[in-house]
C-alpha cells in the first residue's frame, strides 16, 4: 500500500503487495456505460512488471483533510512504463469494471419463454457476477417467447436487451468491489452525498488558497458552474409495427408521442418489425425508444469539488441567478480530476486537487439508454438438425413448425425444446406440405437476417440421410418420397416393393432417361383417388392390372365398353352377376355356351327361344313350339305323358312303329 501526503486531499491504492504513491486519478463515469479509470502511479522502488497485475482488483481510497470519502474500485485492464524522475517509476493504470472482461467473449445461446432480465441474470450467473444489484427495478416485462444471442459478447448481448426494455445501470463503488444498479425509471435513484449544491462560481479561487475559507464542509457544498443545454432530434413519435402470422388480416401497430417542444418537432420514427406480439408490449416499447431519443433535450453541465458526487444519484441545485436552473437533478456522468496534494506544492497551477464535472438532467426525467449496441444480423442460410421427443419421428404443430438444434448449440436441451416452433416454407400451391422428419439437415433462414425470427425454407442430403437413389447412377430420376410412420406390421408380401427394396414408403417417381420415361407411383398401403368431375385416361399401348386380393367397382349411372379387338375373361372360381333391369345381349357371330357339370335358366315369367319364324315359348303353364317342322327324335325312348294329351294333324297324322300299342 502507498499513500499520498497528509494535506488536504491524499490518495491510497492497494495493488496487492507492490509499494507504489499514487499520484493522479482521472474517473469517468456515465449512465448506462462502463466506467474508466485512470491511475498515475509512482513505484520509488524499482520499475514494475505490470503484466502480472492485470486482471487483478484494485481498490482507490480518496481522503480530505484525514477523513475518508469514497473509494474507485475496478479492475486492471491497461498499464505500462512512462518515465523516470527523482521521486521513481512513473507508471499509467486502467481500471475498468468487471463488465470490460465480458465484452471480450463470443457467444451463442437461445432463451425461451422468460423475460429480458431473466436472461440477463442468467447471464450474469454463467459470467460469475455476483455484484449486480435488482432491488431498484419497478417495472414489469413481457416474456421473450425466442431470444437468441447470437456471435454477440455477453456485455454486447445484455446491453442489447437493456436498451430495448429500457433497463440501464451505473456502479457503486465499495472498498473491495464495484456493484452494478440496474434502474428503469426517476424512482430507481436516490439522493447522494452532497444531496444539494450552493451555486457559487467564486468558491474555487478561494479554495485554491489557504484561507480558512477552505474547509471540508463548504467545499463539499458549491457548485462553481452551472450550464444549461438544450437541443433536439425532431422526433415527436415513434411507430412500431409487426405482423403476427397467427391474425394475418390485422398488422400490429403501435403508437407512442411525446409533447412538441417546437414547431417543428414533428418526426416520426417508424421501427418495422416492431418485435412484438400485442399492441400494449408495442406502445411501451415504443416509449422506451421515444424516451432514449428526448432524454438529453434538456441537460446540463457544471463543475464542482464535492467529491461525494457519483453517477445514478440525485443532486439539488440552489441559489442560481436563473430562478428556474434551481431544482433537482440526476447525476448521467462524472468526470473525477484528482491530485495527491504532495504533487501539487510549486506546481504554480491555479487547479483545484479535486474537480468533480458532472452531467445532469432533470430528476423528472424517464431517462433510457440511447439504443446503440447493434442487434445481430445473420448474413445468409444456416443448415440445422429437425429435432423432437425422444422415440419420435415427426415433432409438429397445428402449423406444421418444426424444432431444430443449430449446429453453434452446445446447450445439450432436449429436442422438444431446441428451439421456438418454425414455420416451413412448402413449395408452391395452397396446400402442399412435406414436413422435415427428425433427423433431417434443413436450410434455416432468418426474416430480416434476424436470429429470433427463424423460419425454415430448404433440405439438404448429409451422410446420415443420402438420396434415395444412388447417384450419379439415377441422375435421371426426380421423386417424392414418404416414410412410413413408425412402421410395426409389415405388409402382405405380395405387394411390390420399391426398386430400393426400401419398406415402409409412398412414392411418386419420374424417371426421363432416354428410351425407359416413366411415372412410378408406390403408395406402401392404399391408394385413394377421388375427380369430382370428369377423369380420363389414354393408353397409347397396352394396360396391365394386376389385383393381389378383392376388388370391387362401384358406377351410379351408365358404363359404357368398348373392345376393338378380343376380350379373354378368366373366373377361377365361381361368378355372379346381378342385374336390377333388363339385360340385352347382342353378338354378330356365334355364342357358345359350356357347362361342365349343369346349365340352369329361370325367368319369373316366360322364356322365349328364336329362330326365324321358329319360336320356342315357356311361361309357368306351357311350353309352346312353333315352328314349320318340329322333330323330336329319342334314341332309346321318347314318352310324352299327362292327365290330357291330345295329338291332331289337321291334314294327315301318321303313327308309326315297329309295333303300334294303342292301349
Amino acid at each position: 500500500m502507498g499513500a499520498g501526503s497528509s494535506r488536504e486531499t491524499s490518495l491510497s491504492i492497494d495493488l496487492g503487495g507492490e509499494q507504489v504513491l499514487l499520484e493522479r486519478i482521472e474517473a469517468a463515469e456515465a449512465l448506462s456505460q462502463p466506467f474508466m479509470i485512470n491511475l498515475d502511479v509512482i513505484s520509488p522502488l524499482g520499475e514494475m512488471d505490470l503484466l502480472p497485475h492485470l486482471g487483478k482488483s484494485a481498490t482507490v481510497s480518496v481522503s480530505q483533510d484525514g477523513e475518508l470519502q469514497r473509494y474507485f474500485h475496478g479492475f486492471i485492464t491497461e498499464g505500462g512504463f512512462e518515465r523516470e524522475t527523482p521521486e521513481g517509476f512513473h507508471h499509467r493504470l486502467v481500471l475498468r469494471p468487471w463488465t470490460h472482461f465480458l465484452a471480450h467473449n463470443r457467444d451463442f445461446a437461445i432463451y425461451q419463454e422468460i423475460d429480458a432480465l431473466e436472461i440477463i441474470k442468467r447471464v450474469f450467473d454463467e459470467a460469475g457476477i455476483s455484484d449486480v444489484d435488482y432491488t431498484r427495478l419497478s417495472g414489469t416485462l413481457s416474456l421473450r417467447p425466442y431470444c437468441v444471442q447470437y456471435g454477440e459478447s455477453d456485455f454486447a448481448f445484455v446491453s442489447r436487451l437493456m436498451e430495448e426494455e429500457g433497463l440501464y445501470y451505473f456502479f457503486r463503488h465499495q472498498a473491495d468491489r464495484h456493484v452494478m444498479i440496474l434502474c428503469d425509471a426517476p424512482a430507481s435513484h436516490v439522493r447522494g452525498t452532497p444531496a444539494a449544491l450552493t451555486y457559487n462560481p467564486l468558491t474555487l479561487s478561494v479554495f485554491n488558497t489557504d484561507s480558512a475559507a477552505r474547509t471540508e464542509k463548504s467545499r463539499r457544498h458549491y457548485l462553481q458552474s452551472w450550464v444549461e443545454r438544450v437541443a433536439t432530434s425532431a422526433q415527436a413519435k415513434v411507430t412500431f409495427r409487426d405482423f403476427d402470422f397467427e391474425k394475418p388480416e390485422r398488422p400490429l401497430e403501435a403508437l407512442a408521442e411525446g409533447a412538441a417542444g417546437h414547431p417543428r418537432d414533428s418526426q416520426e420514427v417508424y421501427h418495422y418489425p416492431g418485435r412484438y406480439k400485442d399492441e400494449g408490449q408495442g406502445r411501451r416499447l415504443g416509449a422506451v425508444a421515444l424516451d432514449a431519443l428526448r432524454g438529453q433535450r434538456r441537460s446540463y453541465s457544471g463543475r464542482s469539488q464535492a467529491s461525494g458526487l457519483s453517477c445514478g444519484a440525485t443532486v439539488s441545485v440552489a441559489e442560481h441567478p436563473v430562478a428556474r436552473l434551481d431544482g433537482a437533478y440526476l447525476i448521467t456522468g462524472t468526470f473525477h480530476s484528482i491530485t495527491a496534494e504532495r504533487y501539487r506544492t510549486g506546481s504554480g497551477t491555479d487547479e483545484a486537487p479535486y474537480n468533480v464535472e458532472i452531467e445532469a438532467v432533470p430528476a423528472r426525467t424517464r431517462w433510457k439508454a440511447p439504443q446503440v449496441t447493434p442487434r445481430p444480423r445473420v448474413h445468409g442460410l444456416e443448415s440445422a438438425i429437425v429435432t423432437g421427443p425422444a422415440g419420435e419421428e415427426i415433432f409438429t404443430d397445428e402449423y406444421g413448425r418444426v424444432k431444430v438444434r443449430f449446429h453453434w448449440d452446445r446447450s445439450g436441451t432436449p429436442g422438444e425444446k431446441s428451439t421456438c416452433w418454425m414455420r416451413v416454407s412448402q413449395t408452391g400451391g395452397l396446400g402442399n406440405i412435406i414436413l422435415p422428419r427428425i433427423g433431417h439437415e434443413v436450410l434455416v433462414d432468418f426474416l430480416g437476417g434476424d436470429p429470433d425470427r427463424p423460419v425454415v425454407v430448404g433440405r439438404v442430403f448429409n451422410r446420415g440421410q443420402m438420396p434415395i437413389y444412388a447417384l450419379p447412377g439415377n441422375k435421371t430420376r426426380a421423386l417424392w418420397r414418404t416414410k412410413t410412420y413408425k412402421q410395426k406390421t409389415p405388409l402382405d408380401g405380395r405387394a411390390k416393393k420399391l426398386d430400393t427394396g426400401d419398406p415402409g414408403a409412398n412414392e411418386i417417381r419420374f424417371e426421363d432417361k432416354s428410351g425407359h420415361e416413366e411415372i412410378l407411383i408406390h403408395s406402401e398401403k392404399d391408394l385413394t383417388t377421388r375427380v369430382r368431375d370428369l377423369e380420363s385416361h389414354h393408353v397409347g399401348r397396352d394396360q396391365e392390372i394386376m389385383i393381389g386380393h378383392d376388388r370391387q367397382e362401384t358406377v351410379h349411372n351408365d358404363e359404357k365398353v368398348k373392345i376393338g379387338g378380343n376380350q379373354a375373361e378368366e373366373v377361377v372360381k365361381n361368378r355372379k352377376v346381378k342385374i336390377g333391369a333388363d339385360d340385352s345381349l347382342e353378338i354378330k357371330g356365334k355364342l357358345k355356351v359350356k357347362a361342365g357339370t349343369t346349365i340352369e335358366i329361370e325367368a319369373g315369367t316366360s322364356i322365349t327361344l328364336k329362330v326365324g319364324s321358329t319360336v320356342v315359348k315357356l311361361d309357368p303353364t306351357s311350353i309352346k313350339l312353333d315352328s314349320t317342322m318340329i322333330r323330336a327324335t329319342g334314341k332309346a325312348t321318347l314318352e310324352a305323358k299327362s292327365p290330357m294329351t291330345t295329338v291332331k294333324g289337321d291334314g294327315i297324322l301318321t303313327l308309326k312303329g315297329g309295333i303300334v300299342l294303342i292301349n
